[in-house]
Protein backbone atom coordinates (compact mmCIF):
# COMPACT_ATOMS: atom_id res chain seq x y z
CA UNK A 1 0.00 0.00 0.00
CA UNK A 2 1.65 3.45 -0.99
CA UNK A 3 1.82 5.97 1.95
CA UNK A 4 -0.33 8.65 2.06
CA UNK A 5 0.08 11.85 1.47
CA UNK A 6 -1.78 15.28 1.31
CA UNK A 7 -0.98 18.29 -0.21
CA UNK A 8 -1.79 21.78 1.73
CA UNK A 9 -1.45 24.91 -0.39
CA UNK A 10 -1.44 28.58 0.52
CA UNK A 11 -5.33 28.72 -0.34
CA UNK A 12 -6.11 25.65 1.41
CA UNK A 13 -4.48 27.62 4.70
CA UNK A 14 -6.23 30.62 4.21
CA UNK A 15 -9.31 29.10 3.36
CA UNK A 16 -9.40 27.04 6.52
CA UNK A 17 -7.82 28.66 8.94
CA UNK A 18 -8.65 32.47 7.80
CA UNK A 19 -5.01 33.52 7.63
CA UNK A 20 -5.34 36.27 5.06
CA UNK A 21 -2.13 36.15 3.49
CA UNK A 22 -2.38 31.63 3.35
CA UNK A 23 1.19 31.81 5.42
CA UNK A 24 1.53 28.83 7.67
CA UNK A 25 3.15 31.23 10.04
CA UNK A 26 1.02 34.09 9.79
CA UNK A 27 2.07 37.13 7.90
CA UNK A 28 3.74 37.05 4.68
CA UNK A 29 7.62 36.00 5.26
CA UNK A 30 9.74 38.44 3.21
CA UNK A 31 12.44 41.01 5.07
CA UNK A 32 10.19 43.15 5.88
CA UNK A 33 8.06 40.92 8.42
CA UNK A 34 11.31 39.37 9.97
CA UNK A 35 11.95 40.06 13.54
CA UNK A 36 11.63 43.11 14.73
CA UNK A 37 9.70 44.77 11.75
CA UNK A 38 6.56 42.32 12.78
CA UNK A 39 3.73 44.11 14.24
CA UNK A 40 4.22 45.16 18.13
CA UNK A 41 1.91 43.89 21.02
CA UNK A 42 -0.26 46.57 21.18
CA UNK A 43 -2.63 47.73 18.03
CA UNK A 44 -1.56 51.48 16.85
CA UNK A 45 -5.50 52.76 16.73
CA UNK A 46 -7.65 51.10 19.01
CA UNK A 47 -7.06 50.97 22.92
CA UNK A 48 -7.14 47.49 24.28
CA UNK A 49 -6.46 45.73 21.75
CA UNK A 50 -3.20 43.51 21.82
CA UNK A 51 -1.45 41.14 19.88
CA UNK A 52 0.62 37.82 20.05
CA UNK A 53 1.56 34.90 18.24
CA UNK A 54 3.05 34.03 14.81
CA UNK A 55 2.47 37.36 13.10
CA UNK A 56 3.53 39.73 16.12
CA UNK A 57 6.63 40.18 17.40
CA UNK A 58 8.92 38.35 18.27
CA UNK A 59 7.41 35.94 15.62
CA UNK A 60 6.80 32.45 15.04
CA UNK A 61 7.34 29.10 16.64
CA UNK A 62 6.33 27.98 20.25
CA UNK A 63 9.06 29.29 21.91
CA UNK A 64 8.61 33.11 20.17
CA UNK A 65 5.30 32.80 20.62
CA UNK A 66 5.53 31.87 24.62
CA UNK A 67 7.71 34.72 24.68
CA UNK A 68 5.66 37.25 23.17
CA UNK A 69 2.83 36.12 25.23
CA UNK A 70 4.63 36.98 28.64
CA UNK A 71 5.87 40.15 26.77
CA UNK A 72 2.17 41.52 25.50
CA UNK A 73 1.19 40.02 29.40
CA UNK A 74 3.81 42.57 30.81
CA UNK A 75 2.96 45.31 28.68
CA UNK A 76 -1.11 44.56 29.75
CA UNK A 77 0.41 45.03 33.49
CA UNK A 78 2.40 47.80 33.29
CA UNK A 79 0.02 49.43 31.69
CA UNK A 80 -3.29 48.44 34.40
CA UNK A 81 0.11 48.73 37.52
CA UNK A 82 -0.82 44.94 38.43
CA UNK A 83 1.51 42.27 37.89
CA UNK A 84 5.33 41.59 38.38
CA UNK A 85 6.60 43.26 35.56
Amino acid sequence: QPPLSEVVTPRAWRDTYALAGGAVFGLAHPISQLSFFRPGPRHPNLASLYFTGASSRPGNGVPLVLIGAKQTCNVIEAELGVGNS
